[in-house]
């Protein structure tokens, strides 16, 4: 009878949490945020404490677009995406820019996407530069997302997005979203987190700078949502039209819908670009708080459901999966994987980095199982290239180095 009758207290409560607009998966999900775990990231990437990479450890004392520690930083970052059971990408836009991006497969809608993104390069110029605010806070944020997310399955699909050159003019940004709207990538909306963990006087004002550009202005409401029902504890201030001096603006060029989630611009960092921006100086409870914002907001958006108990990976627990070409860089052959569930229409075709496309490689129904394609690049420049599989409702893209 006890069992029974805590059976239906539960019952009752998540329907009482649902008469609410409250999702007690999502409300599980902001409580498994966990402030040690930011504040860790937030010391790794800013140089307090060494990071190992690759069995080598290194104190990233920099992560200016020079400086050996910001190309260390894709590194690590690319090392805690896989640790959580993604398969990351780097997307080399310039001879030294390097986007990290990984995306977490949708089981309802697999081309559609939410991007929760940040910049990881940072300021100033020099061979210091902690860059703990702008933008270790917001890197450590997306880096939590994928800790916790990757544990749930969602209806849409997840990009969780690293970005480099942001200080020298949203460079990294602009190379995915202007690719990803040549090639007509279903982006559903953008997070965009950057600085996020100053608050001197303790009010909790944060800022969401939105638009009129595509669903921007009803992103901004499903944040004001997510703060107020799960009782988050900030005071968003909406700026529109805001501000387009980060990464979301990029996706606006594009006409995606975007927002950035930032510290309040009336209270703004004293250590801006400065070697004084450390993680003592942050808010802790205000951090806390914009990342549990960002993670209920994303969750939100893509339909989180229940747990699986274990990290998701396209190879393990999607019907529909495309694997990374080998040998990748190659010259001039490579091959590529994919699986498919069902008898199904499919199309596989490579483009170059301007969203140009180059090569079809395959364009027929084919049955369910694994596949192979190849292809022969010897006709090719060296370079970048995309590869995208489309099969039904799934489409998922990588990236390839053709080195002759």
């Amino acid at each position: 009878m006890k069992n029974v009758l805590t059976i239906i207290f539960f019952v009752c409560f998540t329907f009482s949490l649902y008469a609410q607009g409250i999702d007690p998966t999502v409300a599980v999900i902001i409580n498994n945020v966990n402030a040690d775990s930011l504040t860790y990231f937030v010391s790794e990437l800013s140089g307090e404490i060494p990071v190992t990479v690759n069995s080598t450890q290194y104190t990233i004392a920099s992560r200016y677009d020079t400086a050996s520690g910001n190309a260390i930083s894709a590194l690590y970052i690319n090392q805690k995406l896989q640790s959580y059971g993604l398969i990351p990408q780097f997307q080399d836009f310039s001879p030294s820019g390097r986007n990290v991006i990984a995306v977490q497969t949708g089981v309802d809608h697999p081309s559609q996407m939410y991007i929760i993104c940040a910049h990881y390069d940072d300021m100033p110029r020099g061979p210091v530069a902690p860059g703990a605010d702008d933008n270790a806070s917001g890197t450590a944020a997306v880096i939590e997302a994928a800790r916790i997310l990757t544990k749930y399955q969602t209806s849409y699909s997840i990009l969780y997005a690293l970005w480099d050159r942001e200080e020298q003019g949203l460079l990294g940004s602009a190379a995915y979203s202007n690719l990803a709207s040549a090639l007509g990538d279903s982006i559903l909306g953008v997070i965009n987190l950057d600085m996020i963990a100053w608050d001197s006087n303790d009010d909790m004002n944060m800022d969401i700078h939105t638009s009129s550009t595509g669903n921007s202005l009803e992103l901004s409401d499903t944040v004001r949502f997510v703060n107020t029902t799960y009782n988050i504890g900030l005071t968003p201030v909406v700026k529109n039209p805001g501000s387009s001096a980060s990464d979301h603006a990029s996706f606006w060029a594009n006409n995606y819908g975007a927002i950035l989630l930032i510290e309040s611009f009336s209270d703004f960092n004293l250590y801006y670009h400065k070697t004084s921006d450390l993680l003592s100086a942050f808010n802790n409870t205000f951090y806390y708080k914009m990342s549990k914002l960002a993670l209920g907001t994303i969750a939100t958006l893509t339909g989180v459901r229940e747990a699986t108990g274990v990290a998701l990976t396209d190879e393990t627990f999607f019907n529909y999966a495309l694997s990374q070409n080998y040998p990748n860089p190659f010259n001039p052959v490579t091959t590529i994987d994919y699986r498919l569930s069902s008898l199904t229409p499919v199309t596989l075709e490579v483009f170059d980095m301007l969203g140009r496309r180059v090569a079809i490689l395959v364009d027929d129904t084919q049955p369910a199982g694994k596949h192979t394609a190849v292809w022969n690049a010897s006709d090719y420049s060296s370079g970048m290239y995309v590869y995208r599989l489309k099969a039904g409702d799934f489409s998922q893209m990588k990236i390839m180095a053709l080195i002759k």
